[in-house]
């Protein structure tokens, strides 16, 4: 199905920011476009000021200065290439920092949806577009964002979030949590999907395509609480009425808008959720698989094993660092 119009993307690169979160940005929307066998995203890159966007390693492409780059579809704020506390405080006064926060700034107001992980998030704290709003950053640099930027609802144990078109992301391979989410966004969940089945990514399974559901329920309060229920309570089992009682819903609506906001029946999200888990406690605990199953609410091994094969083409095992 043609999508249009063609969506526009500015990618805002900040001096020193990091390739790879450039090439993860490129080819997210490469395999979207490959996919659709269309135009379906349409990229710049921008800079405070030249024609030449500089990157860590000597890494460069022509750019757009945002003097003459009038706001698009979507901007895609790239990391300021800053990892402590201490580089943080002397990125945030460099020329560049403010000039782009500027920059953002406007181009929300005008309708801009914006998106960045990592440091990039800070941009957006400079630009006053965290106020009040819900946002993640990288985790060690969580405490150092809320003590810019007070107002912010800045929150560690968030891996992506979006509030009022503003969306953020943890490290630096969050950024591809981030890509996703904005294709499930613009382009739908299907596109989404099958974008994260064909860009190359680690086996970090909760970054990818697993936590599609988590970016899609980002946009619909009830699918959100839905998502925070069941990863609170991921030992105790679910039925569709115990979850549309917690959400105030009922069972019609709660699958309708779970549908619509994931693509995923209600069933069906909670199993993605708790596949997620999994492969989080396979690669960060040494729990047998009969433990992790447990963990995450599944009273058989091999019903969890199943899941597992069949989605990422890959036995338990393979997961473990």
């Amino acid at each position: 199905m043609r999508i249009v119009p063609m969506i526009k993307v500015d990618i805002l690169v900040p001096e020193s920011s990091s390739p790879a979160a450039l090439g993860i940005t490129l080819d997210v929307l490469d395999a979207v476009n490959r996919l659709a066998g269309e135009a379906v995203f349409g990229w710049r890159a921008v800079v405070t000021e030249g024609s030449t966007a500089q990157l860590r390693g000597g890494v460069s492409l022509p750019a757009q200065p945002l003097s003459r780059a009038r706001p698009r579809d979507l901007a895609i704020v790239l990391g300021m290439g800053a990892g402590t506390d201490a580089e943080i405080e002397h990125r945030v006064v460099a020329p560049d920092a403010p000039a782009a926060a500027k920059w953002l700034r406007s181009a929300w107001h005008r309708g801009t949806t914006i998106a960045a992980s990592c440091t990039g998030v800070f941009l957006l704290g400079m630009a006053g577009l965290l106020d009040g709003r819900r946002c993640t950053t990288t985790w060690w640099l969580t405490p150092k964002l809320k003590a810019l930027f007070p107002e912010s609802l800045a929150n560690a144990d968030c891996m992506l979030t979006e509030d009022s078109r503003i969306w953020t992301a943890g490290a630096s391979f969050a950024h591809i949590d981030l890509m996703l989410g904005l294709v499930a966004r613009f382009a739908g969940p299907s596109l989404a999907e099958d974008a994260a089945r064909h860009v190359v990514v680690d086996q970090r399974a909760s970054q990818a395509r697993y936590v599609i559901p988590a970016f899609l329920a980002a946009q619909d309060p009830i699918a959100r609480k839905v998502e925070a229920y069941v990863r609170r309570s991921l030992k105790a089992p679910f039925s569709l009425r115990d979850l549309a009682k917690q959400t105030g819903t009922t069972t019609r609506t709660l699958n309708r808008r779970l549908v619509l906001a994931t693509g995923l029946s209600p069933m069906r999200f909670v199993q993605k959720i708790r596949v997620d888990a999994a492969l989080h406690l396979l690669q960060t605990t040494r729990l047998p698989l009969e433990d992790v199953a447990e963990e995450v609410g599944f009273d058989d091994t091999s019903a969890l094993y199943r899941l597992i094969r069949r989605h990422t083409g890959k036995s338990p095992g393979k997961f473990r660092a």
